[in-house]
């Protein structure tokens, strides 16, 4: 019992605590932005594309061998240490070696940016071991704390350096100072020293249990961050800064969401008796919810991207309207692997994963001569047509049955287009009565969108009988235990 109460409130510190380092993040991210040019933002941003990638080959299975380990020893911890930081500067080095072959057409800048950076893995391979350590303890409180605290001291000292004038140069020492806090504090909380212990058996178990997953976790690299290595090999660094500033609130939004509730998802429809039901629930519970604020961030995104980010950040625009037509087919495709997953088609999942990543790859190639704009629509349109077909996929194989299809699913996404409808009428309204005051007008945006939302929601429930018995039972629920816990 003592247990399960540390694991739940660690996890409500870590949940909370969550949410205010990524609005810290958020911050530091919109003044970055607003110092630097456009220009000195992909410079980092193209830098930082490879160098986690090398982060993937020094991580990808040691910190899940650590954590599923019955007992470790010193001689197992330091093993796994010196593993660890040879790997990353083995591979730090052969970047270095290849470099040219990467940078060959790009600016001095850029490859001196790069270079400062590679030292960067290496620095937090120390740290790969000490969370490891402490997620064994269940000491997620001080894993959040210590995040946080690293983000206000690298954002703050980065933002100043911005401002004086150090351009990209800024965001290298942002990387660095939040990396070297983390260090030294997970090296306070752990204190763990490393003795001259290395055991050849410890090293031959750890990669024998984490070369399996590196293909697989280099896939899932790849995979979702194929448009970047395309824009950015193609396109060059610009447009990379452009894509990440147009991606900023949707994955915000995504992280904070969708990808928070994996685990909620899977261990609830895994363990339910009716597993087409509940996967049903939860996608059109995502898609009902979640998927207009991805939507209305596309629909208004001209009333609220210089104004945050600056006039430099315009081309944006243009990029996140094309996105947030991805919003519905994402929600709706989002739990596609959790779905396998319960079914225990592993297998499955993998191979057809790989052919997913394939088709992003051929057609990425075959677009080489568009221009940036027409790239990122050539995949939207590819993002949707794989989404569905993964909704299509599981209906097919009845993994989800039509009937919960059509009495969960198809309501949400009916609400969707509703929403789409009242919020293009709502911008109309806005455009020809624009305010001067970005502050009025950015009001004027949550508040069209919140009045679209429950528009929507009020037709669809009205259409919808079952899936407003539905939506009342939750909002039930949850009022019920609210007033519990009062």
């Amino acid at each position: 019992m003592g247990k399960n109460s540390s694991v739940i409130s660690s996890s409500s510190w870590t949940l909370g605590v969550k949410f205010i380092e990524r609005g810290v993040s958020l911050a530091v991210y919109i003044m970055l932005a607003r110092f630097l040019s456009v220009e000195e933002f992909g410079v980092v941003a193209f830098a930082m594309l490879f160098l986690e990638f090398i982060t993937v080959f020094t991580s990808s299975g040691v910190k899940d061998f650590i954590l599923t380990r019955k007992e470790v020893s010193s001689s197992f911890i330091d093993t796994c240490t010196y593993s660890v930081i040879f790997i990353s500067i083995a591979i730090s080095s052969i970047f270095y070696l290849v470099m040219d072959f990467f940078f060959i057409d790009k600016s001095e800048m850029m490859k001196d940016v790069f270079q400062v950076l590679l030292f960067l893995p290496a620095i937090s391979s120390f740290n790969i071991v000490q969370t490891a350590l402490l997620q064994r303890s269940y000491n997620f409180k001080n894993l959040s704390l210590r995040n946080l605290v690293s983000t206000i001291i690298a954002g703050l000292l980065s933002i100043y350096c911005a401002y004086d004038g150090y351009g990209a140069w800024a965001l290298v020492l942002y990387q660095y100072c939040k990396v070297i806090i983390d260090t030294i504090i997970l090296q306070i909380l752990v204190k763990y020293r490393p003795n001259f212990h290395f055991s050849l058996r410890y090293f031959k178990e750890c990669y024998k249990f984490s070369l399996p997953l590196l293909f697989s976790e280099i896939m899932n690299f790849w995979s979702t961050r194929m448009m970047d290595l395309f824009v950015s090999v193609i396109h060059g660094a610009p447009s990379l800064a452009i894509l990440n500033i147009a991606r900023k609130f949707s994955r915000l939004v995504q992280q904070l969401s969708l990808t928070s509730l994996r685990p909620v998802v899977l261990s609830y429809a895994s363990k339910s008796e009716d597993k087409s039901q509940s996967f049903a629930k939860f996608i059109a519970y995502v898609t009902f919810t979640i998927a207009p604020v991805l939507i209305a961030i596309g629909v208004y995104a001209e009333f609220y991207v210089t104004p945050i980010f600056g006039d430099q950040w315009a081309p944006a625009v243009i990029i996140i309207e094309l996105l947030s037509y991805t919003a519905i087919a994402q929600c709706l495709s989002w739990y596609f692997g959790l779905i396998l997953i319960a079914q225990s088609k592993n297998i499955l999942l993998f191979k057809l994963n790989v052919i997913f990543t394939l088709t992003f790859f051929i057609v990425g190639v075959g677009s080489y001569k568009l221009s940036f704009e027409n790239y990122v629509a050539i995949q939207v349109v590819l993002i949707n047509i794989i989404s569905f077909y993964k909704v299509f996929f599981v209906v097919k194989k009845k993994y989800i049955e039509f009937k919960c299809f059509m009495e969960f699913i198809l309501p949400s996404v009916f609400s969707c287009l509703i929403f789409i409808i009242f919020a293009l009428i709502f911008r109309e309204v806005i455009t020809n009565n624009h305010n001067s005051s970005s502050f009025i007008t950015v009001s004027l945006v949550v508040l069209s969108s919140v009045i679209s939302f429950l528009i929507s929601a009020a037709v669809t429930m009205s259409f919808f009988k079952s899936f407003r018995a539905e939506i009342i039972n939750i909002i039930s629920k949850v009022s019920l235990k609210f007033r519990k816990s009062n």
